[in-house]
C-alpha cells in the first residue's frame, strides 16, 4: 500500500514535470518564430531593375574586368626569371659575407691567443719555462756496466744509485 502510494505520487510529479516542460518548450518555439527575419524584411522593398539600369550594370562589370585584365598583364610583363636569379644571388652573397666574417672573428681569434701565448714567454717567466721542462722526457741515463757493481747492487765507488 505505501509503495503504491508512493509510485501514484512519483508518477503524478513526472506528468507535472512533463507538462511544465511542454509548455516552457512551446512558448520558445513561439519567441524562436517572432525573431525570425524573413528576406523582404532583410532586404526592404527591391525593384526590378529597368533595361537601361541592367546595361549600365553590365557595362560596369566589362569595366572592372578589362581593368584587371590590364592589371594582369602588366604583371605578367614581370621577367620573373631575372627576379628569381636575382634572389638567389643575393643570398649567395649574403651566405658569403657570412662566411667571411667569421673566417675573420676565427682569424682575431687566433691572433689574440697568439699574442697571449707570447706575452707569457717573456723573460720574466724564465722559471716557469724551467718548471715545465723538468719533467721533459731527456736523454735516457745509461745503465751501469756489470763488472762496475757489486752483488748488493752498488757502485763499487760507494755511491748508490
Amino acid at each position: 500500500m505505501v509503495d503504491d502510494n508512493i509510485l501514484k505520487k512519483v508518477v503524478k510529479g513526472l506528468g507535472e514535470v512533463g507538462a511544465e516542460t511542454i509548455k516552457e518548450s512551446g512558448k520558445q518555439a513561439v519567441d524562436i518564430v517572432s525573431g525570425v527575419i524573413t528576406g523582404k524584411e532583410l532586404i526592404g522593398n527591391i525593384d526590378p531593375m529597368s533595361d537601361q539600369e541592367m546595361a549600365q550594370a553590365q557595362a560596369k562589370d566589362e569595366r572592372q574586368k578589362q581593368e584587371e585584365m590590364a592589371k594582369m598583364q602588366n604583371l605578367a610583363g614581370r621577367n620573373v626569371e631575372a627576379e628569381i636569379k636575382e634572389v638567389v644571388q643575393e643570398k649567395e652573397s649574403e651566405e658569403q659575407q657570412k662566411e667571411r666574417e667569421f673566417l675573420e672573428n676565427i682569424k682575431r681569434q687566433r691572433e689574440a691567443e697568439e699574442a697571449e701565448r707570447h706575452s707569457l714567454e717573456e723573460p720574466g717567466n724564465v722559471k716557469r719555462e724551467a718548471k715545465k721542462k723538468q719533467f721533459a722526457p731527456g736523454p735516457k741515463k745509461k745503465s751501469p756496466d756489470p763488472s762496475q757493481m757489486s752483488a748488493t747492487s752498488e757502485f763499487k765507488g760507494g755511491k748508490i744509485d
